[in-house]
């Protein structure tokens, strides 16, 4: 079972955000570039000009730059999470399913319970 985290946003009330909790393979793989596809704007452009600087100036071996990409992909989901929050997301809940999809019923279904209680 995965953890998804539902962010909301007061300016768009009709779009939900599930961010996963855990390991991202995207990032650890592509590096920068997979902290950009996550839009993870500011941490993928750090982690880029460390990346750059480390090349340059250290001429790392392949382990430490993998390590580096190791803890990046340890924290991809927490970094998405802050900007999230940057950009005015509020954090509605934590909901547990095996997929995003599964989440988002899940999250819809909670939503439903709710508001029939709230009628009755």
């Amino acid at each position: 079972m995965k953890y998804f985290t539902v962010y909301a946003n007061q300016n768009q009330p009709s779009e939900l955000k599930l961010v996963p909790e855990g390991f991202s393979w995207l990032v650890f793989i592509l590096g920068p570039v997979g902290l950009f596809v996550q839009k993870s704007w500011i941490h993928g452009l750090i982690l880029l000009s460390i990346c750059f600087s480390l090349i340059i100036w250290i001429h790392p071996s392949f382990f430490l730059m993998a390590l580096v990409h190791f803890i990046v992909g340890c924290f991809a989901f927490h970094f998405q999470r802050t900007e999230l929050q940057w950009a005015g997301w509020n954090l509605q809940t934590v909901i547990a399913a095996p997929n995003k999809k599964f989440a988002l019923l899940r999250l819809l279904d909670k939503k439903h319970r709710l508001t029939n209680y709230i009628n009755s």
